[in-house]
């Protein structure tokens, strides 16, 4: 086995360190308020320190049906006038024999109002026009009145800031389209896709001019890169469409750069970042773009998110914990690439993997981090191992560190993404190749941190993600893949289905300086966390909600959600239950790997009420008081 040694300077030079990974995204804003997305957004919002973001399609052109189009009509993507067409079932906007507008805005409300409430933000994409505006059959995408478009747009964002108040929606973002380079129309003549971007942007500015707006979104094809010029040059320097002045405002510019596509059975992160490279070289000929806000708003691993294993059996690497080391490799390499070498400003790294719609059954290896139990659309799920890699990352501090690595491969074949925090030190160390097998290349990290200042008594938290390790995938493997698994095959599931622990927590003496040797499988990532010995204990949880439902096969659940905890040295959740009536609680789970804020209680009767109360715990062991209790009625 191979030996790295990486070394950690804590007195070298330090760079801000933006959580830009805290995006995700799905195709249609219609499946928000259906029963499976509202148990996704639970589970995205159980464990993260900061807003995230969502992107969503055709807002404009919501129908009010739910997935309704998935389900009878097998349309992945949910909405049937979408892509061309006037079925006219979108409910936003009308407009009448005399041209006036009117709007219905009550499904918009719904979907952003479920993303208020787990503390997520839209990245507002305007895709797709409404049918009562589109030009023609043909030309759906090119709206026949670009003043109508505007004034669409200026009522669009007068409700939101009414509804959800103007600095709330500041903190938004606002994307002129999805794909435009899908459309040969546009590819061979973008001038209506640049009237439709420069009516947007004046639109949305003459009503609060501090509101971000940008694009284009285009993919990593020669189309794409010929309307990515053209539009950095319009904006820069070409005649506005809709103010006849030189030149379009632009607040973040946006590209849609993958690792490959399911034909080539490999994912690779040269094909991700060569195509923004591309891009980037792009961007540094405007000087008028230095400093602007850059965004890789669908950086997934393949394309064509709604094809499982039944299509190409090699996606299973969505099934497995290959697709969080992935994940992790490519934040990295965000770093080094994007803002080290390019000194570009990145803001949103956006996976487009929450397609829970597309997870027809379970671990059927789509573009999902969650997996139903039973046939779609149940809403009883498990975590993927991808799931993990989101609450590993979000347990990064505020600060990169300066790294040292003389052997060959570093930051291309294995890395570590040093952070600090105040006196908290948080290193992901990773060995991941692009390539399938497992069975090569293990290496021995040896990480040394030097320079040291923090003294005293610290606490090491060493977690990991490997075959062996926070992989839900193959504890169902090693259970014979039951198609219909039973009681006591879930409850071992979900004992492993969370970010687990590598090792127990140790103590450490800090001194000036600190040595590792990590010993890394292929496609494994590890998370070490250097937290100060507390004598405080950690915040009291508060529920959010208990809920009795019918789980897999008809089996009577409880599900519970409490607001996550945040301080640096949290470690793990402690949840009680006694029946009502009895009169001392039991612990029901003591399971260090119970680091999110949700819990499913499998263990209950019908006719019956449960009370439950948690309490959190810090890597010192130090418990926090008991939340107040929450009373659920199994029906």
């Amino acid at each position: 086995m191979d030996t790295i040694k990486i070394t950690v300077d804590m007195n070298g030079s330090r760079k801000s360190f933006k959580h830009f990974f805290n995006a995700f995204g799905y195709a249609n804003t219609d499946y928000t308020y259906t029963g499976p997305s509202r148990r996704m957004y639970d589970y995205l919002s159980s464990y993260h320190r900061d807003f995230l973001y969502m992107r969503l399609h055709n807002i404009l052109t919501s129908h009010g049906r739910g997935d309704y189009y998935l389900l009878n009509h097998g349309m992945d993507y949910g909405n049937k006038s979408d892509y061309g067409g006037y079925q006219n079932d979108d409910r936003v906007v009308s407009i009448d024999e005399e041209g006036n507008l009117s709007f219905d805005w009550t499904y918009v409300d719904m979907v952003y109002d479920i993303m208020q409430e787990h503390k997520i933000r839209p990245i507002v994409e305007t895709v797709f026009l409404p049918t009562c505006l589109r030009k023609s059959e043909e030309l759906w995408f090119i709206p026949r009145d670009f003043n109508l478009w505007k004034n669409i747009l200026q009522e669009f964002v007068k409700h939101l800031q009414e509804r959800y108040g103007r600095e709330e929606v500041e903190h938004w973002y606002f994307e002129v389209w999805n794909e435009a380079d899908c459309h040969k129309y546009w590819v061979e003549d973008p001038s209506t896709f640049l009237a439709l971007y420069d009516y947007m942007e004046d639109a949305v500015h003459s009503i609060n001019p501090n509101i971000k707006v940008g694009g284009p979104a285009v993919m990593q094809n020669v189309g794409s890169r010929k309307i990515f010029k053209v539009f950095l040059e319009h904006c820069a320097r070409g005649l506005n469409y809709a103010t006849g002045k030189f030149g379009t405002r632009v607040d973040f510019i946006s590209v849609h750069c993958k690792g490959g596509y399911p034909e080539s059975n490999n994912p690779s992160t040269d094909v991700m970042f060569d195509s923004i490279k591309v891009y980037m070289d792009m961007l540094k000929e405007y000087s008028e773009f230095d400093g602007i806000e850059f965004f890789n708003d669908e950086s997934d691993i393949v394309w064509y998110g709604n094809l499982g294993i039944w299509k190409k059996s090699w996606l299973n690497f969505r099934n497995t914990h290959y697709s969080p080391g992935f994940t992790c490799k490519m934040m990295n390499m965000y770093c080094d690439i994007v803002e080290d070498q390019y000194g570009v400003n990145l803001s949103i790294v956006d996976s487009d993997n929450c397609h829970i719609q597309w997870e027809r059954k379970l671990f059927n290896g789509n573009r999902s981090q969650l997996t139903p139990l039973v046939k779609y659309p149940s809403i009883d799920l498990l975590k993927k191992p991808v799931f993990n890699s989101y609450v590993l990352l979000n347990r990064l501090g505020t600060e990169r560190l300066t790294t040292e690595c003389c052997d060959e491969g570093f930051g291309r074949k294995f890395g570590v993404l040093p952070t600090v925090k105040d006196e908290l030190i948080s290193l992901m160390v990773w060995n991941f190749e692009d390539g399938m097998d497992d069975d090569v290349n293990p290496r021995t990290i040896n990480l040394e941190i030097k320079n040291i200042a923090f003294t005293g008594k610290y606490n090491l938290i060493h977690y990991r993600i490997d075959e062996k390790h926070s992989n839900s995938y193959n504890i169902w493997r090693n259970a014979g893949k039951p198609i219909t698994p039973s009681t006591e095959q879930i409850k071992m599931i979900r004992e492993r289905e969370g970010l687990e622990l590598y090792e127990p927590v140790k103590s450490v003496i800090m001194c000036t300086e600190l040595s590792f040797n990590l010993d890394m499988p292929m496609h494994s990532v590890s998370l070490l966390l250097l937290t100060p010995e507390s004598t405080k204990k950690p915040d009291r949880p508060e529920f959010i909600k208990g809920e009795s439902e019918q789980g897999y096969t008809r089996h009577i659940q409880v599900f519970l959600k409490w607001k996550p905890n945040t301080e640096d040295d949290f470690l793990y959740y402690k949840m009680w239950k006694k029946k009502q009536g009895e009169g001392e609680f039991t612990l029901i789970s003591d399971n260090i790997s119970l680091n999110t804020a949700v819990f499913i209680d499998l263990d209950v009767e019908k006719n019956r009420k449960y009370i439950y109360k948690v309490q959190a715990v810090n890597a010192s062991m130090l418990e926090s008081d008991y939340s107040d209790v929450i009373e659920v009625l199994v029906k």
